[in-house]
C-alpha cells in the first residue's frame, strides 16, 4: 500500500483534476466543447418550446435561458460525477491508502475547469445582447462560491451513500431532473402565483440562478439574505459530508472489494 502525506493532497487533487480535464478533452471529438454546445442546444429547445410555441418569451429570453442553463449545468454535472467518484475509482481505492475525500474533490475540480468554458460562452452572449459589465458583476465570485458550496454539500454525502448503495446513483439523476424544473431555469419565480412562488424558495438552486441573472442582466444586487442562508447551510452540510467520508474511509476498500 502506498501512503501519502497530507502535504501531497493539494498537488494530487490539482494535478489529477487537470489530467482528467485533458483526458476528457482528448477522449471524444467534442471534448470540453460540449460544455459550450450543451447549454446552446438546450437553450434552442427551451426557446422553441417556451419562447415561440407557448409565447412565454421576452426580448431577453435567450440570455435569460442561457444564464439559468449554464448555472444548472455545473450543478447537475458535478453532483453526478462527484457522487459516483469513489465507486468509479475502484483500483485506486483498493491499492492506495489515502483519504478518499480526494475523489469527489478531483471531480469537482475537473468540472470547475469545464465550467469556465460555459461561463465564457455566457459572458460572450451577454455582451452580444448589449449587457455591459457593471458594479453588480462584482458579486459574481460570491455567487460562484455559494454555488460551489451548494455542490459540495450535495456531492460529499452522496459520495458515501452511492459507494455503499450504488442504486442511489440512478436515483440522483431523477431527483436532479425534478430539481431542474423547480430551479427557475426557463421561468422566474417572481411571476408565479403567490401560492406557488414561496415554496420554490426552499430550493437553494433557484436563489443562485436568480442571483446570477440579477447581477449580470438587470444590474441589481442579489438577495444577500437568501444567498447567505444557502451559503451557510451548504458549508455546514459540506463539512458534515467531509467528516462522513472520513468516518467511513476505512470501509470503502472493503465495500468495493465485494
Amino acid at each position: 500500500m502506498i501512503r501519502l502525506g497530507f502535504r501531497h493532497y493539494k498537488n494530487l487533487i490539482m494535478h489529477k483534476a487537470w489530467a482528467d480535464f485533458r483526458a476528457e478533452a482528448e477522449r471524444t471529438y467534442l471534448g470540453v466543447v460540449w460544455w459550450v454546445l450543451d447549454p446552446l442546444i438546450n437553450m434552442a429547445i427551451f426557446y422553441l418550446v417556451f419562447g415561440i410555441f407557448l409565447k412565454m418569451g421576452t426580448d431577453d429570453f435567450i440570455p435569460f435561458l442561457l444564464t439559468g442553463l449554464v448555472v444548472w449545468r455545473f450543478i447537475e454535472a458535478t453532483v453526478v460525477r462527484a457522487s459516483n467518484s469513489i465507486l468509479q475509482n475502484v483500483t485506486m481505492v483498493r491499492q492506495v491508502a489515502f483519504r478518499k475525500i480526494i475523489f469527489p474533490l478531483i471531480a469537482v475540480g475537473t468540472c470547475l475547469m469545464e465550467y469556465m468554458f460555459s461561463l465564457a460562452l455566457l459572458f460572450t452572449v451577454l455582451l452580444i445582447y448589449g449587457y455591459r459589465p457593471g458594479v453588480t458583476w462584482l458579486a459574481v465570485p460570491v455567487l460562484l462560491a455559494v454555488e460551489l458550496a451548494f455542490v459540495l454539500a450535495m456531492s460529499l454525502p452522496l459520495a458515501v451513500v452511492v459507494t455503499f448503495v450504488p442504486d442511489v446513483g440512478k436515483l440522483i439523476t431523477q431527483v436532479l431532473r425534478i430539481l431542474f424544473y423547480l430551479s427557475g431555469i426557463f421561468y422566474t419565480a417572481k411571476r408565479l402565483p403567490p401560492s406557488v412562488g414561496p415554496w420554490l424558495k426552499f430550493n437553494p438552486a433557484i436563489h443562485i440562478v436568480e442571483g446570477m441573472r440579477d447581477v449580470l442582466m438587470y444590474g441589481i444586487w442579489p438577495n444577500w439574505v437568501a444567498l447567505g442562508v444557502v451559503g451557510l447551510v451548504s458549508v455546514l452540510a459540506a463539512v458534515g459530508g467531509w467528516m462522513l467520508i472520513g468516518r467511513f474511509d476505512p470501509l470503502f476498500a472493503k465495500r468495493i472489494a465485494r
